[in-house]
């Protein structure tokens, strides 16, 4: 099969050469022998943080005459994308249709950032979204949704040989409620270390801590509504969590990892901890949501005793407690790590479950597989996610 594929390789300029989605989104097809033009976004991804739409103008059409050209050499099958709607403009996707190639247009967060493809989500053939409640969204905006689960690709992320020299672990971005979070961790005597952008950042820079507070309640007290009360009061409650955890546990706070540093972690921790707990559109002040992510296929395909928030899309993915653990509050979050810290012989039949179950269902190159099948490309088995 040949296929177009529009796609940077990493999923977060913040950490150094990752290649996250490279290794998950394009090596897999191409390791199953298809034939894969990459083309890269970064234009569209300057134009959309410069928000400027001359910029996506032109990025939108290095896009299509580049498709053009490929597609006349040797005609394409698929268009596999990675698009949010500011890179680019709307006439281009509309070119690119006229080939009569199926287009598949990615995103994930959808739970808490569905405004980045709302717009255009309509335009593309099939808008394949890693979250399975935000299929009515895609629906409402008048788009064809395909619930496309997150997955792993187990070529990189494999366990490894490594001393467990770590009690737990956690690896992401410090945004959200993930600082709340692992204060009650460590408050509580957990043993907790987390690597990621952001966790540094009051403990290294405490003047900009300090204007970003300042910043906050300056907006908190000029807010002429209750809801801007609302929001910017709550921003800065969150605000005063991460100078407490930067003051209280600097020791356990780290800069980001690299890919193979992040796999290594995995192995080197007793216990691999999942926060799913994000706040709805960034705001502090809105509704908590529990996407999944990445990580919670990454973890099992290394091998990890892997811990995580309870939802009921996780439990179709890994059984509860038996394939992963699970929390579904504060109290059994402390109960568990503490538990399976001191006592991680307890989690081994659960480490090595998970780890049957990810490489057995949860591969990209399965769930590439399923997506053909699904759409037509290839007969077979209708795809029903997890």
């Amino acid at each position: 099969m040949r296929i177009f594929q529009i796609l940077e390789a990493s999923a977060s300029l913040a950490i150094p050469a990752n290649q996250t989605w490279r290794r998950n989104l394009y090596e897999p097809l191409v390791d199953m022998g298809h034939d894969v033009f990459l083309f890269s976004p970064e234009e569209g991804r300057r134009a959309m943080i410069a928000r400027s739409p001359q910029l996506a103008a032109q990025f939108t059409q290095r896009l299509v005459d580049t498709f053009r050209r490929e597609h006349a050499k040797q005609p394409f099958d698929l268009i596999f994308a990675y698009l949010l709607d500011a890179m680019m403009d709307p006439q281009g996707i509309s070119e690119l249709k006229r080939a009569g190639v199926p287009i598949c247009n990615f995103s994930c967060n959808n739970a808490h950032q569905f405004d980045l493809v709302e717009r255009y989500a309509h335009l593309y053939d099939y808008n394949l979204h890693a979250e399975k409640d935000s299929g009515p969204k895609f629906r409402a905006a008048g788009a064809n949704p395909v619930w496309w689960p997150m997955a792993s690709n187990p070529k990189y992320f494999r366990p490894i040989e490594a001393p467990k020299d770590i009690a737990a672990s956690f690896v992401g971005v410090n945004y959200g409620v993930r600082a709340r979070i692992a204060l009650h961790l460590l408050d509580a005597g957990v043993d907790l270390q987390l690597y990621g952008p952001g966790w540094r950042w009051g403990a290294k820079t405490p003047l900009r801590s300090s204007a970003k507070r300042l910043l906050y309640l300056t907006k908190t007290a000029l807010s002429v509504d209750s809801a801007g009360q609302t929001r910017w009061s709550a921003a800065l409650a969150e605000q005063d969590l991460r100078r407490r955890l930067g003051k209280l546990y600097a020791a356990n706070l780290h800069e980001p990892v690299s890919d193979e540093e992040l796999i290594a972690l995995y192995s080197r921790s007793r216990l691999s901890l999942g926060i799913l707990e994000v706040y709805d559109g960034h705001d502090a002040s809105k509704r908590i949501v529990r996407p999944i992510r990445l990580r919670e296929f990454e973890a099992p395909m290394c091998g990890a005793l892997y811990l995580t928030g309870y939802t009921p899309e996780l439990a179709l993915c890994f059984e509860p407690d038996r394939e992963m653990l699970v929390y579904r509050d504060f109290d059994e979050l402390i109960e568990k790590a503490h538990f399976y810290t001191r006592h991680p012989e307890a989690g081994e039949e659960i480490r090595l479950a998970g780890l049957r179950r990810a490489l057995a269902d949860h591969t990209y190159q399965k769930r590439f597989e399923q997506l053909f099948d699904y759409i037509g490309i290839t007969k077979g088995r209708v795809f029903a996610g997890c």
